[in-house]
């Protein structure tokens, strides 16, 4: 089974975890959904070209009901925790979490690199806490070998 993960991160943050998403796919093989750009978000070009403010032309509901059907629809969510102010990386594993809770299985790996991993509402809200996107890297990769050995 193909893993899927939901990329919550920052918008600040947004090209240079686009460049390292598709370098982990590639080396991993696990598919990360990017809200930003896996989806029919029109209005992040129009930001990135400066057409229109980082706000403007926004439709919330749409935004966050698909965010939300899409997290339902992974395997889990990895969160990165930048020092960025991200009201919605925040959200998206709070529900993540409450996913978890309920049902058992969508685990929140958090990649958390300001220096606030002890946290504890990161610490109580995350299955796993990295301090650095190689190491989550390498612990998903030797995860998954196991995974497939014990097929």
């Amino acid at each position: 089974m193909k893993i899927k993960l939901y990329l919550a991160h920052p918008f600040d943050n947004r090209k240079e975890l686009r460049e390292w998403e598709l370098g982990f796919e590639k080396r991993t093989g696990i598919n990360l959904v990017n809200p930003f750009y896996d989806t029919e978000r029109k209005d992040v070009e129009i930001i990135d070209l400066g057409i229109v403010g980082r706000y403007e032309k926004l439709i919330p509901k749409e935004i966050v009901e698909r965010d939300l059907d899409i997290i339902k629809n992974c395997n889990g969510v990895v969160g990165f925790i930048t020092g960025s102010i991200s009201y919605g990386t925040i959200m998206e594993i709070t529900y993540n979490y409450l996913l978890l809770s309920l049902h058992g299985t969508h685990p929140n790996y958090l990649i958390i690199t300001n220096g606030h991993e002890n946290h504890p509402w990161l610490k109580h809200h995350a299955t796993k806490i990295f301090t650095s996107k190689e190491d989550f890297e390498t612990w998903i990769i030797n995860k998954n070998n196991m995974e497939k050995k014990n097929e």
